[in-house]
């Protein structure tokens, strides 16, 4: 049983991306039907801002604040709409107050 998960980490396999990219090597990829749909989605949601475009070039040094200004640029977050108050200081006030 050891030696069996030895050899599956050994043996890791990539899966095949959902659709190829263009390549300078080998040029276009053809797409069948199910990979151009794919390959649709995805432009499309990069275009609207849902993702972010995968480049080969290196993450922003704000990758932190793009993410944050994307997820509250459709509204409030949910500690703005149910907020509890204080968080891991009202945690540590309890703790302080029992002991």
């Amino acid at each position: 049983m050891i030696l069996r998960s030895i050899k599956k980490l050994l043996y890791k396999t990539i899966p095949a991306p959902k659709y190829l990219k263009y390549d300078p090597w080998f040029g276009p990829a053809v797409l069948s039907d199910p990979q151009m749909t794919l390959k649709e989605a995805f432009d499309h949601a990069v275009s609207d801002g849902q993702l972010l475009p995968e480049d080969d070039t290196v993450e922003p040094k704000n990758i932190h604040e793009k993410i944050y200004q994307m997820a509250i640029s459709s509204g409030k977050t949910t500690t703005q709409l149910n907020s509890i108050g204080g968080g891991s200081e009202i945690f540590q006030e309890k703790k302080e107050n029992q002991i």
